[in-house]
């Protein structure tokens, strides 16, 4: 019960000296002359003041330190939003250079020379055959686009294919590198016949040339126009080699597609007019 009254006695002193401070400074600042103090006021200035200037120090650090808190906040944020902004110009630029890889694509596509008597159908790739690469592919144009079985279908650097199958809205294309296919073909510059066939690649095989007809690699190949598929005069390739064996009848050569069918996106199919 003692030790109560004593520490309620030393907090009542305290409130005391706290409040008698007070009124103190009070006192001073509103006496219209500051210079005149007061020895009692002079004590109890010369003990506040340090106080006063280590708690003005704490609060101008405190001040300085929240200051540089909510610059980094804001600094945060704006670097979220500049991150935010990068990833969408370089979406933006991606879609942007691939809408101009294919603008380039297409104008290739639009330096195909028109065939007298057949009508050109642009088309995408929209497939490939999964298990022969160079065995067929399917575009997104049909019947409904006038695309018939047998429709011839090329590129701007030269043939690839014909079409084995049609529905309304797409067209499977049988390429030219695949081992059933066969297309009659001259050597543009001496008009030597012949008839090439597929061997699963871009590597074609030509054959039933002369013997003594006058054949030399890097020959342009061409389609003859011969079968009723094939307009006469489409690039098929350039000849690679040619295979000369003792003894042979004809002469063989192996022929390199003009057409990149490992990359194609794009072709034209030749839909006879009417």
């Amino acid at each position: 019960m003692f030790d109560v009254i004593i520490a309620r006695r030393r907090i009542a002193v305290l409130v005391g000296l706290i409040l008698f401070t007070l009124a103190l400074l009070t006192s001073q600042v509103r006496s219209a002359d500051r210079r005149q103090v007061g020895p009692l006021g002079t004590a109890v200035l010369t003990v506040l003041l340090p106080i006063q200037a280590g708690m003005a120090h704490v609060a101008d650090a405190g001040t300085r330190w929240w200051r540089l808190y909510t610059e980094i906040g804001r600094l945060r944020q704006e670097n979220a939003r500049l991150r935010s902004e990068v990833e969408r110009l370089s979406q933006d630029l991606t879609v942007i250079r691939e809408q101009a890889i294919s603008a380039r694509r297409m104008e290739r596509l639009l330096e195909f020379r028109p065939q007298p008597g057949y009508r050109p159908v642009a088309a995408r790739v929209i497939a490939r055959d999964a298990e022969r690469w160079f065995s067929t592919l399917l575009v997104d144009r049909g019947s409904r686009d006038g695309v018939r079985r047998n429709a011839a279908v090329a590129t701007a650097d030269g043939v690839i294919g014909r079409v084995i199958e049609v529905t309304p809205t797409a067209a499977r294309v049988l390429l030219i590198g695949d081992s059933r296919s066969a297309l009659s073909v001259i050597v543009q510059r001496s008009r030597e016949a012949g008839i090439v066939e597929g061997r699963g690649g871009e590597m074609l095989h030509l054959k039933y040339l002369s013997r003594t007809g006058d054949v030399a690699v890097g020959d342009l190949v061409v389609t003859s126009g011969l079968g009723g598929v094939f307009p006469r005069g489409l690039v098929v390739g350039r000849i690679a080699t040619i295979n000369r064996e003792p003894g042979a009848l004809q002469l063989e050569a192996e022929v390199k597609s003009a057409a990149s069918v490992a990359r194609l996106e794009e072709v034209v199919i030749l839909v006879a007019k009417p």
